[in-house]
């Protein structure tokens, strides 16, 4: 429930910049991957706004560090053997081993994001 938590206020966070495509938290254990967040927004410029908003700000005492990522499908940047349950590489694997999250908990959270920023949609029928 802890982690539910979690997702449920970073994504609401991070509503507020832009559409969220895609939000991926890694449960790797490596040191450079370790607490990272991966969002993809509808556009790049939704992308920078959060950028130049959350770089070097504070969440739970520890400072964000934000980069852009040349990775434009998170389906590549996933490890295939953590999905199917072999990854020999554990948490020290270098592609992304995703925390769960339920589909229809991330539809509900997507769901919501478009009623409190209607102009999302909008934007998808222009």
């Amino acid at each position: 429930m802890h982690f539910e938590n979690f997702y449920e206020e970073i994504f609401s966070e991070f509503s507020d910049y832009g559409e969220i495509l895609d939000l991926v938290v890694a449960d790797n254990i490596g040191e450079h991957m370790m607490g990272n967040v991966y969002v993809k927004f509808a556009s790049e410029e939704q992308a920078e706004t959060c950028f130049k908003t959350l770089n070097g700000k504070f969440y739970n005492m520890n400072q964000i560090v934000v980069e852009y990522s040349p990775v434009t499908d998170f389906r590549e940047a996933k490890c295939r053997q953590y999905h199917e349950g072999s990854c020999e590489r554990g948490g020290y694997c270098n592609f992304i081993h995703p925390k769960f999250m339920t589909k229809q908990f991330v539809k509900d959270l997507t769901d919501q994001m478009y009623k409190e920023h209607p102009k999302y949609l909008e934007a998808k029928k222009e």
